[in-house]
């Protein structure tokens, strides 16, 4: 599991063999110039085309972190009486 920061600062993990030097140069080379929504909509997908690579699984636990933490914000906001 390999861990990078994309171009709009979420970080997102990936299922990557560690012993696979080349394929994490590209995705530490690829990865911040992305954005999320990017990455989501198949562009690294598209620039790693042209290497053979195996699967890569992108992580979920970051998204989940990420709802906690919405969801927390949105409970400790003050709401009107009667709601």
């Amino acid at each position: 599991m390999k861990k990078f920061v994309t171009h709009d600062g979420h970080k997102i993990s990936l299922d990557v063999d560690p012993g696979n030097s080349e394929l994490i140069s590209l995705l530490t080379d690829i990865i911040p110039r992305l954005s999320l929504d990017e990455i989501l909509d198949g562009e690294l997908e598209k620039r790693l085309n042209e290497a053979n690579v195996g699967p890569i699984r992108l992580s979920a636990g970051d998204d989940i972190k990420q709802l906690i933490f919405s969801l927390a914000m949105f409970n400790t906001i003050s709401k009107p009486p009667g709601f």
